[in-house]
């Protein structure tokens, strides 16, 4: 979700910023979101991109198909809590994006 947001974002404004957390930078200046939000965001999509190179490391390791299905139950509880966080973040993007576009 945060991927397609940022690309949404930048073609919306016509922004040329390339990867996620610039483009939903460059967003939060072109339509004067606040800053908290837009760091909030980008706290989160970091968050699940962290959890899915360790998953992917671990499942490397173990010679496994690569996967990004995770049972929350093997993260520790800061973690789990820290998910569940980033999954808030998303819904908040998507709601944004919901009153922007009209999907």
């Amino acid at each position: 979700l945060f991927v397609d947001a940022a690309r949404i974002f930048a073609l919306a404004t016509g922004g040329e910023a390339s990867g996620t957390v610039a483009r939903l930078r460059a967003a939060g200046e072109a339509w004067r979101l606040s800053k908290d939000e837009v760091d909030a965001w980008i706290e989160g999509f970091l968050f699940i991109q962290q959890v899915r190179l360790r998953l992917h490391q671990s499942q490397l390791v173990a010679s496994r198909a690569l996967s990004n299905r995770l049972d929350p139950e093997e993260l520790s509880v800061v973690d789990r809590q820290a998910l569940k966080t980033a999954f808030r973040q998303a819904k908040r993007l998507q709601g944004k994006m919901e009153s922007f576009f009209q999907f």
